[in-house]
């Protein structure tokens, strides 16, 4: 009976044990392979973020901070047409870099490690992953870097379906602006958002101007994260007036237009009965009387010298028929 005491009571220490065993395996520590280097550190834990930056700036993004004192190793890691480059630097080994697109690890005064990249394009958009191991713990980090491209805002004001329009345009903004009044009165605005084939954006925002209000009190608000505040843009009224040269232009070229073509028909006209009127005109028309033309006077000799000339002839006539 001691004896089966005695081995129920080690049974029972023996389960304990393992019980303990299995709850502390729960808090373990994992493994965290490096390039060059193997610690135990905490579980990793990723974090998910996104930056914008302008187009043509310079990025420096940061995986933790962390200095590189407290550090083991950096890794970052990024997919580029279908394969992933690296580049990464830990204590024990060389620096990799199988990207070769100029980007580059520095560190701050501070020790913080950054990847440096010194002209930002539309080519360097995407997910950067990073991941870092420090004593005492690890740190990953997807970073979904985008870029941002400063709107063109322009104005104008428009007359359609009778209605005069204010119209706030925002051109090429990446990301989409967003566009608002500041108004004394209640009026209804329309609002668009088209994506052009670059990817920008163009926003249009169109407010009704009620009668007889002028646009010189309106105002366009414009927002944009490139920018560091919003911009106010004023309707004013050489944007009316321009709107009523456009309607002068028209009425001038349509009045050039009839003028041209009522001269033109007139021309038709004309040539085309011309012939006509000629014939009108000589049947009305008298020819003036011809001038008497000289008549030849022919000199009348006497009779005395014509006779002579006669017998003159005969006479010669007979020789010849004697001889």
């Amino acid at each position: 009976m001691g004896v089966s005491w005695m081995f129920n009571a080690f049974l029972l220490l023996l389960a304990l044990s393992v019980v303990c065993d299995l709850t502390q395996g729960k808090g373990t520590n994992t493994t965290t392979s490096s390039p060059g280097t193997q610690t135990t550190t905490k579980p990793i834990s990723t974090e998910f973020r996104g930056e914008t930056y302008v187009l043509g700036g310079t990025v420096n993004l940061t995986c933790t901070n962390k200095t590189w004192s407290q550090m083991l190793y950096t890794t970052w890691k990024r997919n580029i047409n279908g394969h992933e480059c690296v580049i990464a630097e830990s204590v024990e080994k060389a620096p990799v870099d199988t990207c070769k697109d100029g980007k580059v690890l520095h560190n701050k005064t501070n020790g913080e490690s950054y990847l440096h990249i010194p002209d930002f394009k539309e080519t360097d958009e995407g997910i950067y992953f990073c991941e870092t191991s420090f004593h005492g713990g690890s740190y990953r980090a997807d970073i979904n870097l985008s870029v941002t491209v400063s709107p063109q805002v322009s104005t104008r004001v428009e007359v359609r379906g009778g209605q005069r329009e204010a119209v706030c345009s925002a051109t090429g903004g990446k990301p989409a602006a967003s566009i608002s009044w500041r108004n004394a009165w209640n009026s209804s605005v329309t609002q668009s958002s088209i994506q052009n084939s670059d990817g920008s954006f163009t926003v249009e925002s169109r407010f009704i101007l009620p009668d007889p209000v002028s646009a010189e009190n309106l105002s366009c608000i414009v927002t944009h994260p490139s920018w560091g505040e919003k911009h106010i843009v004023g309707i004013t009224s050489a944007d009316t007036n321009g709107d009523n040269s456009l309607w002068i232009w028209i009425v001038v070229s349509l009045g050039c237009i009839s003028f041209t073509a009522a001269v033109l028909t007139g021309v038709f006209i004309i040539r085309k009965h011309l012939g006509k009127l000629r014939n009108c005109c000589k049947t009305k028309m008298t020819p003036p009387p011809k001038a008497p033309q000289p008549q030849e006077v022919e000199e009348v000799e006497p009779y005395a010298s014509y006779v002579q000339r006669v017998n003159s002839i005969y006479n010669s006539s007979a020789e010849l028929c004697n001889a």
